[in-house]
């Protein structure tokens, strides 16, 4: 007799929900929200106090959806719940933006913390997420806690499911718009995700993350920048971050540290026309790594500035004359710090220099230029797609920073002229 009872009370519901959604769903302007919060309470799992619903919210399952007191669902949001026993929870004072999408999955389960804000069509989506208090969810964003199996390339991707792990984000967050939030991560307590950013990892608390994928560049609470020599030297000194060339490759690796050895050897910077020899060594140097630029940047008089000498690639910095004050921009802090940078993504960090961005260069290594414990300037390389540099190429490009910081120093007049007895920096 049961057996037979529960699915007619279950059928007797989801028809009950339909027509009152349905015919109440798009009475518009203040009755409609009147008949809507009166109405609405009945087929609700909970249904606080002042709640507003505007028309044309599509709404699936309400019996496992609850909401809480002062929630605001504007229009053509769509609340669907499509797996067994899977639940909805907007606590207090949500408010939910225009086209917005919230669907579980299985027996999934949604919670939007108090006080949280969801922009325009936004779509959160998969078995387990959780949105803390008093968080900004801007527009267009992406929260997807799901994954489709591919793993067995004679299957189509559609017969081999779904895993499942689950997203957090914590209290007091901000996800800037067009943000993609992957399954598996979690976004810690204060966290700010620049626009645009794709999350695949973890995210500490109080931290400022940007890019594809997302990269931690600052702490809230400190104000500590971690897009400089921090990076560079985590990138030098982390097996993971550095490819490791194999046994193959090294016979390769030797040949070009011996072709940039010679390359270092065999121009004469003793020219009292610094910029010609530094043109060759440039060039030559840009070939050997396959970099798209290749620039040198020189202190000033008043040791203030930097000036472009030589370049491949960025010519125009020179004819528009472009002077970076120290500790400004990219090439101002390696002079300043006197420490190497490597910057994967250029859109991450201040540069002084607007012809970088114009060039279109994405990824750029960096390394001040000294002699004898004096900085004269700054070396650096830059690619027009992403590049990681390996443990072997920043060791190539400090062996070459090193030898041109000398030779730019001798030819300067500036340590004693004893080229040919001078032992060169080891690789």
């Amino acid at each position: 007799m049961n057996a037979v009872k529960f699915p007619f009370i279950s059928q007797h519901f989801r028809w009950q929900e339909a027509v009152i959604t349905t015919f109440l769903g798009w009475v518009p302007l203040s009755v409609g929200r009147a008949l809507r919060r009166r109405i609405y309470s009945s087929i609700f799992a909970q249904f606080g106090n002042s709640v507003q619903i505007k028309s044309g919210v599509e709404l699936i399952h309400t019996s496992r959806i609850e909401i809480g007191n002062g929630v605001r669902i504007d229009r053509g949001v769509c609340l669907r719940n499509t797996g067994q026993n899977s639940r909805i929870r907007l606590r207090d004072f949500v408010k939910i933006d225009l086209g917005v999408i919230i669907k579980t999955h299985k027996s999934g389960d949604i919670e939007i913390g108090n006080n949280t804000y969801i922009g325009p069509y936004t779509c959160l989506s998969g078995n387990y997420i959780k949105i803390g208090r008093d968080c900004r969810i801007a527009s267009h964003l992406g929260i997807y806690a799901n994954n489709h199996n591919f793993g067995d390339p004679n299957r189509t991707i559609r017969g081999q499911g779904s895993s499942y792990e689950g997203i957090i984000i914590e209290d007091n967050c901000w996800l800037g718009s067009g943000v993609k939030v992957l399954d598996g991560v979690t976004v810690g307590q204060g966290s700010v995700i620049g626009a645009g950013a794709v999350v695949t990892k973890n995210i500490p608390p109080y931290s400022v993350a940007v890019g594809v994928p997302a990269r931690v560049i600052k702490n809230r609470r400190t104000q500590e920048q971690i897009t400089t020599s921090q990076i560079s030297k985590e990138n030098t000194d982390n097996d993971d971050n550095l490819t490791i060339c194999s046994d193959t490759n090294i016979v390769e690796t030797e040949k070009t540290q011996h072709k940039a050895q010679q390359l270092v050897q065999n121009t004469d910077l003793r020219n009292s026309m610094l910029e010609t020899p530094l043109y060759q060594l440039l060039n030559g140097m840009r070939q050997i790594i396959n970099m798209d630029t290749a620039t040198v940047l020189l202190q000033t008089q008043d040791k203030e500035q930097l000036a472009v000498h030589a370049s491949i690639g960025l010519e125009d910095e020179i004819t528009a004359g472009i002077r970076i004050p120290l500790r400004q921009g990219f090439a101002g802090r390696i002079a300043a710090e006197c420490q190497l940078m490597i910057v994967e993504d250029l859109s991450t960090i201040e540069v002084v220099s607007p012809i970088l961005r114009n060039k279109g260069l994405h990824s750029m290594l960096g390394i001040p230029l000294q002699a004898e414990g004096e900085v004269l300037g700054v070396f650096h390389v830059g690619s027009y797609v992403t590049r990681k540099f390996t443990r072997d190429e920043v060791k190539l490009l400090e062996y070459f920073a090193n030898c041109l910081g000398f030779a730019i120093a001798r030819a300067e007049g500036l340590i004693i002229p004893l080229w040919k007895h001078q032992v060169l920096p080891q690789i």
